[in-house]
């Protein structure tokens, strides 16, 4: 279990070490239970960031072309927080998969309590409409905002994030998925980015995972955040 990070530097330190793609995190997919996911007392399995570092003001559009602000959020919201991009090979796929396994075992009130946001750090392919394809795969519920590195460098610096990067000739071959708008050029470029989870919860809590993490410990640790509001 990770342990309790004191202070901004040890959790810069945390964060870099896993700061840039490479490869997938672990993945646990398979059923669950559900029934006995509660907000039981008890360690987070993710890091618990002290003193927090508070949410990041951004304000993005949405894929319905609405502004959306990660700091003016419900006082009893659980915000969790993705930077990626839909042509991602391996680490974005991963991830909102098993966030999406971790949304479905929550409990009906807490699953409501839970806003799983995917910023694209790739505007340029990710259109309104093949970001919204690309998440439907996962959760018709998780909000996709549309950025890119000027629009988030700010917030990426605020949470102690690398900076995404583009990698013009990438080692892995870039997979185009289905826009749904017909063929056309996507360019095959990748991009170098965070793989850090951030969960915002209520009361200025912070929690962080740098992967390996299975979809119901996630499930726990969002149920533990939503019972602090």
């Amino acid at each position: 279990m990770p342990p309790r990070v004191y202070g901004r530097l040890a959790a810069a330190s945390l964060v870099v070490v896993a700061a840039l793609s490479a490869c997938a995190p672990n993945s646990d997919t398979g059923p669950s239970r559900i029934a006995d996911i509660e907000a039981t007392p008890g360690a987070f399995h993710g890091t618990v960031l002290e003193p927090p570092p508070g949410r990041p003001g951004l304000i993005l559009v949405d894929t319905d072309g609405q502004e959306f602000s990660l700091t003016d959020r419900p006082a009893d919201e659980v915000t969790v927080v993705f930077f990626g991009y839909t042509h991602c090979p391996d680490v974005c796929p991963t991830t909102m998969a098993d966030l999406a396994v971790a949304h479905r075992q929550l409990p009906t009130e807490v699953r409501e309590q839970v806003s799983v946001v995917f910023v694209t750090e790739d505007p340029e392919r990710d259109t309104p409409e093949a970001l919204r394809r690309w998440l439907d795969q996962f959760d018709s519920t998780f909000v996709g905002l549309l950025g890119g590195n000027e629009a988030t460098q700010t917030a990426l610096t605020d949470l102690l994030l690398t900076e995404s990067t583009v990698v013009p000739e990438p080692d892995v071959p870039v997979v185009h998925p289905d826009t749904g708008d017909g063929p056309h050029d996507h360019g095959d470029y990748s991009i170098e980015h965070t793989t850090i989870i951030y969960a915002f919860g209520p009361s200025e809590a912070a929690v962080i995972y740098t992967g390996g993490f299975s979809p119901r410990q996630y499930a726990e640790d969002f149920a533990r955040l939503a019972a602090a509001a």
